[in-house]
């Protein structure tokens, strides 16, 4: 199945890079423009709408970090993927991408057809999850599907997409554990290793959000929604 209709912006400054990304990506039948230039492609990301952007943490004027955050500022862009790819496999790289807003870190080499798979697995996890229609209503908090909200004890909580849906599949099957393997295949796609700090920086942010009452860490295994 081609992805036709699916329309990717590559941030980098590699040249090479950014042809052997396009020429990946185009065989797989995705709409791809490219750019070299921080600012221009925050612009570019506007009119264009991409349903994906691939930003690299090391650009000049404006690094990847202020890029994501800039496109997160962008309400015509609230339902675009924002995902650093990157030389930096610092722990504090991607928990400053991720608190940017990111909703995947990938870090270089990877190779051409491995990263497009990440990034096809991404893109149908995200359109899943958009067509899903439901409201699902627990002691104290109300999540909303159709419109990405969270209430809490009446208050609307504001989480960005990627913590949206962990809460949301956590709270399909209140205290049951949830392993990590689960909510990396499920979530992002794919999965992910345990040295990757993705799903504790976004348990934690939700922590942070909606209080420690409501998310049981069991160590060694994965995380349970406490309702």
């Amino acid at each position: 199945m081609t992805q036709t209709g699916f329309k990717i912006l590559l941030i980098d400054t590699d040249d090479e890079l950014l042809s052997n990304i396009d020429t990946a990506l185009n065989a797989e039948g995705f709409s791809v423009i490219s750019c070299k230039n921080s600012r221009e492609a925050i612009k570019l990301a506007v009119d264009e709408l991409p349903q994906l952007v691939l930003v690299d943490l090391l650009m000049p004027e404006l690094d990847g970090i202020d890029i994501c955050i800039e496109l997160r500022h962008k309400k015509e862009l609230e339902n675009t993927l924002i995902v650093f790819h990157t030389e930096r496999n610092e722990d504090y790289s991607q928990i400053a991408a991720f608190n940017a807003g990111a909703d995947d870190y990938i870090i270089k080499p990877v190779k051409p057809r491995v990263l497009v798979s990440r990034l096809k697995a991404l893109l149908k996890r995200h359109s899943s999850h958009q067509v899903e229609i439901d409201t699902t209503k627990l002691t104290g908090l109300t999540i909303d599907r159709e419109r990405y909200l969270i209430f809490l004890e009446g208050t609307e909580i504001v989480l960005p997409r990627k913590e949206f849906e962990l809460l949301s599949l956590l709270s399909t099957s209140p205290r049951k554990v949830f392993t990590r393997k689960e909510i990396s295949q499920l979530i992002w796609g794919y999965e992910i290793y345990a040295k990757n700090r993705t799903i504790d920086v976004h348990i934690r942010k939700l922590r942070e959000k909606l209080g420690d009452k409501y998310i049981k860490t069991i160590k060694g295994i994965g995380y349970s929604l406490e309702i």
